[in-house]
């Protein structure tokens, strides 16, 4: 009976450090799995300040233009008939009727 007992102990034994090795694995990929998790977080906030300066840098460049953008233009003023007529004199001296001086 003593050594059915042993026995069942030294099974036992087997058991639980088997059951200690499992957990150390578990343990070490849980913390390799932590590692990944804090770099990608990591990563993510250097993106987002990247992106946060980049859109600082836009609305600077924004207003920027604004203030010392080019001057403003002038208004073009659209062409009249006595406009027309000036620049094209040898057309409309009256010596031909409408139709002809379009032709």
């Amino acid at each position: 009976m003593v050594a059915a007992m042993a026995q069942q102990s030294a099974a036992m034994m087997q058991q639980h450090e088997a059951s200690m090795q499992r957990q150390a694995a578990s343990l070490e990929q849980q913390q390799a799995v932590m590692q990944q998790m804090e770099a990608a977080r990591i990563a993510a906030e250097d993106a987002h300040r990247q992106h946060m300066e980049a859109l600082r840098q836009l609305e600077e460049n924004k207003a920027a233009a604004l203030v010392f953008g080019p001057e403003p233009r002038p208004a073009v003023r659209e062409w009249s008939l006595e406009d027309f007529l000036k620049h094209h004199p040898a057309k409309f001296d009256g010596k031909a009727s409408p139709d002809a001086a379009d032709q």
